[in-house]
C-alpha cells in the first residue's frame, strides 16, 4: 500500500451505553489519529443514542448514525462501511477498546507488509472495567516486529474446515478492496450472522493474504452482557442458524469468486507453505483435507500427480520452519 492510507474506525452499538464512550474515547486517544470514527447504533433502547448525541455528534471526526430499527450487527456493519471512505477499515466493537499504540503499529505493519490483505491482532480479556486491561510493555511495543506472524493464505482452510483465521471483531482490519466484495452481504437471506464471521471467513476466500500481531493492543472487555460468556453456543437454536448461514455464505462467495473446489483441493501443499512457523495440529489439518478429497492430488511436472509428494512437500515446510523458529 502507497505511503498515504486513508483510515477508518468502524464502531456498532447495540444497548452499551455504559462502554460506548470509552470505546469511541479510545479510537480519539490514537498517538496516529484516525481519519474517520463512524459509530452506528443499532437502535438502542438504553439512551446509547442520547449519549453518543450529545458527547460526540460535534465532533468533526466522529460521525454518527443511528438506525430506526434493530437490524443485527453485520447490517449495522454494512451501514457503517458504506458511509466509509477509508482504505484500511479497523473494527471496533462498542465494548471494547484501542491501545493508544493500536493504529500507528497497525499502518507501520501495514506500510512494512505491501501484500497483506488483513491484519488481526491478540486480544488481552478484562472483566467489566477498564482499568483491569493489561496493556503490553513498552518492550513488547517497541519490539512489534518480532511479534509478527504471517499467516499466508487460508482459502482451503476456510472452504473445507470452515476455519476462523481471525480474532474477534475488535482485533481485526482489512482492506477496503476486500471488504467491499463481503458487504453487502445478500447471500444469507433472512438470517443474521455474526460480523466477525462474514468478514473473517470472506477475506479468506477472497484471498487476502493474512498477518497476525501477537501483542495484546486490544482491550476485549467480559460482562455479563456479551458472547464472551458463551450465551450464543447455549443456544442450540441460534448455533445452528448461524452455522447453515456460514455454509450459505462459504458458498456464495465460493460461486462468486468463480472456484473450482476440486482444482483448489490440489494446492493444499501449497497453500500451506505460504504459512510461516505451523504448527502440528494444523499440518494435520491440511493433511486430513489432503487425504480425504480424491482429486486433491498435487500436480508437477517432474513427478506427475502424487499425495505422497504433497506430504512430503508439507513435511519439510514444517521441519525447516521449526528448525530455523528455534535458532
Amino acid at each position: 500500500m502507497t505511503k498515504n492510507i486513508k483510515t477508518t474506525c468502524l464502531i456498532t452499538n447495540f444497548n452499551y451505553k455504559h462502554y460506548v464512550g470509552e470505546a469511541i474515547e479510545s479510537a480519539l486517544s490514537q498517538t496516529h489519529p484516525f481519519d474517520e470514527i463512524i459509530v452506528v447504533d443499532d437502535a438502542s433502547t438504553d439512551g446509547s443514542s442520547v449519549i453518543l448525541q450529545e458527547h460526540y455528534a460535534q465532533n468533526s471526526n466522529v460521525k454518527i448514525i443511528i438506525h430506526e430499527h434493530n437490524q443485527g450487527e453485520l447490517a449495522a456493519t454494512t451501514t457503517g462501511f458504506l458511509q466509509s471512505t477509508g482504505d484500511l477499515i479497523f473494527f471496533l466493537d462498542s465494548d471494547d477498546l484501542y491501545h493508544s499504540r493500536y493504529l500507528e503499529i497497525a499502518l507501520n505493519i501495514y506500510r512494512e507488509n505491501p501484500a497483506c490483505g488483513f491484519l488481526f491482532c491478540k486480544l488481552g480479556t478484562f472483566r467489566y472495567t477498564k482499568d483491569s486491561y493489561q496493556a503490553p510493555s513498552q518492550s513488547q511495543i517497541s519490539q512489534y516486529k518480532n511479534y509478527i506472524q504471517d499467516r499466508g493464505y487460508s482459502l482451503i482452510l476456510t472452504i473445507e474446515e470452515h476455519m476462523f483465521v481471525g480474532s474477534p471483531t475488535s482485533g481485526n482490519s482489512i482492506q477496503r478492496k476486500y471488504l467491499s466484495e463481503i458487504l453487502p452481504c445478500n447471500s444469507i437471506g433472512g438470517y443474521r450472522i455474526y460480523a466477525d464471521n462474514c468478514i473473517v471467513l470472506g477475506s479468506s476466500i477472497l484471498g487476502a493474504r493474512k498477518l497476525y500481531l501477537d501483542i495484546p493492543l486490544i482491550g476485549y472487555r467480559q460482562h455479563n452482557k456479551n458472547e464472551s460468556n458463551n450465551i450464543f453456543y447455549l443456544d442450540r437454536f441460534r448455533y445452528y442458524q448461524n452455522q447453515v448461514t456460514t455454509i450459505r455464505l462459504i458458498k456464495s462467495l465460493s460461486q462468486k469468486m468463480n472456484l473450482d473446489i476440486a482444482q483448489i483441493s490440489r494446492l493444499v501443499p501449497y497453500e500451506f507453505k505460504t504459512i510461516d512457523y505451523p504448527t502440528w495440529e494444523l499440518f494435520i489439518i491440511y493433511l486430513k483435507i489432503m487425504l480425504r478429497n480424491p482429486s486433491s492430488i498435487p500436480f508437477t511436472p517432474a513427478l506427475g500427480a502424487s499425495k505422497l509428494y504433497g506430504l512430503g512437500m508439507m513435511l519439510k515446510h514444517m521441519l525447516t520452519r521449526r528448525k530455523s523458529s528455534n535458532l
